[in-house]
């Protein structure tokens, strides 16, 4: 009689045959090929490197990492942020006396959900000075505020253009004024030295006399 099961290694297997007192060796048939197929599993290798390298991604407003292009706008938007706030940080500190408000920021939304400064501005007094040398010197201040920061804007500059050109018309101003006063009427002058002369003798003949006899 032939065997029915087939054992897990190949050992020859013997039986002996029925009436027969004599044994009989049987070689056991092939296995077959579907019962030596290895268990498969699934490969998750791949998705615990895909965990480690985004373990240290920032994360947008899903949750989920952000894509390599996102986290490049972030970067950007980060670096932008920083140099707004640096560029008006200066304004402000070279400002001094002529500061009025600020920084105030316009804010774009990154990919992270977070707000990033973009622009900025601050407020200060650009108005000239009661005297033109009072408004030389504000102008020389304001000009300093406005190219204060590393790389100033092109309002920046446009700022100090202007500074500088009211701190030229106060220097004009002032010029004018002294060359006025250095050119003084002749006949005005003689008339204030006689009016002076006139109280002084004015005052000898008021002043009491003290006669000493010998």
């Amino acid at each position: 009689m032939d065997i029915a099961a087939f054992t897990t290694e190949l050992q020859p297997i013997r039986q002996a045959p029925a009436g027969r007192g004599q044994l009989r060796i049987v070689e056991p048939r092939a296995i077959d090929a579907q019962d030596r197929r290895p268990v498969e599993r699934p490969d998750d290798s791949a998705d615990i490197s895909k965990q480690a390298r985004d373990a240290g991604k920032p994360r947008g407003t899903d949750g989920e990492p952000l894509t390599d292009e996102q986290a490049r706008e972030v970067e950007q938007l980060a670096a932008r942020d920083q140099e707004v706030r640096t560029h008006e940080q200066a304004h402000v500190a070279a400002a001094g006396a002529l500061f009025r408000g600020g920084p105030t920021y316009t804010y774009r939304n990154g990919p992270d959900g977070n707000r990033y400064a973009v622009a900025g501005k601050v407020q200060i007094d650009t108005s000239e000075g009661n005297t033109p040398e009072e408004t030389i010197q504000k102008a020389a201040q304001i000009r300093r505020a406005a190219l204060a920061p590393a790389e100033p804007s092109s309002t920046d500059q446009a700022v100090a253009a202007k500074a500088s050109r009211m701190e030229a018309e106060a220097r004009a101003e002032l010029a004018s004024e002294r060359e006025d006063d250095a050119q003084a009427s002749p006949v005005d002058t003689e008339r204030g030295i006689d009016r002076y002369l006139s109280v002084e003798n004015a005052v000898e003949s008021n002043r009491p006399r003290l006669d000493i006899a010998a």
